[in-house]
């Protein structure tokens, strides 16, 4: 996943709206999408038609020294902050998506990754790509602009 040698998910230095809870099942990637739950955090699973949900990304596990491929396990304190308008940040994108321009619009795919979104107003654009990429056969931190 750190292709391009991408080392953080956040590109922005602003720790202040960083959000902690545990992680309410194993296997949370940084990056991926996760969502507010009464225990803690939950990987996304909301479709790209769900307008309104805040675009909230779990970062890596800077307090463990853990890195942008190390996923979180069962109960672990999961970081994750909310995507503003224009920051920017490292967001898995699901495989077998070919960016061919920078500014294309990016929603849920309803995994806790991104996928390219339709333009026609019927999928919520959460951020932009920041890069030209094909994901390929496996899901990859992409660098996208906050909506």
């Amino acid at each position: 996943m750190a292709l391009k040698g991408k080392r953080m998910i956040f590109a922005d230095s602003c720790v202040g709206k960083v959000q902690e809870r545990a992680a309410n099942e194993a296997g949370i990637l940084p990056g991926s999408l996760v969502k507010d739950a009464a225990t803690g955090f939950d990987q996304s699973t909301d479709a790209a038609a769900v307008f309104g949900a805040p675009t909230l990304i779990a970062d890596y596990n800077f307090l463990q020294a853990g890195s942008v491929d190390d996923a979180y396990a069962l109960g672990d304190q999961v970081y994750a902050r909310v995507l503003g308008k224009d920051e920017y940040a490292n967001v898995l994108v699901a495989s077998g998506q070919k960016i061919t321009t920078l500014n294309t619009p990016l929603t849920r795919n309803g995994d806790g990754s991104l996928k390219i979104a339709a333009t026609d107003g019927s999928e919520a654009i959460l951020c932009y790509a920041n890069e030209i990429i094909n994901t390929g056969a496996s899901a990859q931190l992409v660098s996208v602009r906050g909506e």
